[in-house]
């Protein structure tokens, strides 16, 4: 009966553990945030861009308190760093509104953005584009570029609601960038499109 039990709670826990991305998911899942704090900021330390991106969240969220593990905006600097596009997208987030206790930054959150954009990260590639839009940054050729090519990733997810925002753009971005321009601008922004690489 007892050699039962402890296969059982093995079993139990091995599939637990296998189906956590990161450590630290399963403590999530099961309803402790502290202990998953702890073993994202471990594994954040270790180089784990993932588990930096998440203890982030549950700080800027306040699942934990940013007195025991610091700020969000700390851990997605360190997402960043570790090259992690969703953690940069998401530290640029918090320069352009001015979240987690920062000011609004927009040359910051162009820098993070880019980071992303370059790799052909189809939400930061958009939000680059809307810093143009909005002008809060001055080229407009640089901002439809951005823009254009957002919504060429897009179209190869168009099903996805998010791609299918993209390719909607509700807010107008790409129109008002357009109507700013000349057409030999608008030209040379699909120009550069069409000679974009990925880095």
């Amino acid at each position: 009966m007892r050699l039962n039990q402890t296969i059982i709670i093995l079993i139990i826990s091995i599939f637990i553990i296998s189906c956590s991305a990161t450590p630290g998911d399963a403590a999530y899942r099961g309803g402790h945030p502290v202990q998953a704090a702890n073993l994202y900021m471990q594994g954040a330390k270790l180089g784990d861009s993932d588990a930096a991106l998440k203890l982030a969240r549950m700080i800027s969220e306040s699942e934990v308190s940013i007195s025991q593990y610091g700020s969000a905006t700390k851990w997605l600097k360190r997402s960043c760093e570790l090259k992690n596009n969703a953690g940069c997208h998401n530290l640029a987030l918090v320069y352009e509104y001015g979240e987690n206790g920062e000011n609004k930054e927009y040359t910051k959150a162009q820098g993070y953005y880019l980071l992303a954009a370059e790799k052909g990260y189809m939400q930061s590639q958009y939000n680059l584009g809307t810093l143009y839009s909005n002008q809060y940054l001055d080229d407009n050729v640089e901002g439809l570029k951005w823009i254009l090519l957002s919504q060429k990733f897009a179209k190869k997810c168009s099903e996805e609601p998010l791609c299918n925002w993209v390719l909607q753009d509700p807010p107008g971005h790409r129109a008002m960038l357009e109507n700013r321009m000349t057409e030999k601008q608008i030209l040379k922004s699909h120009k550069e499109v069409d000679e974009w690489k990925s880095k």
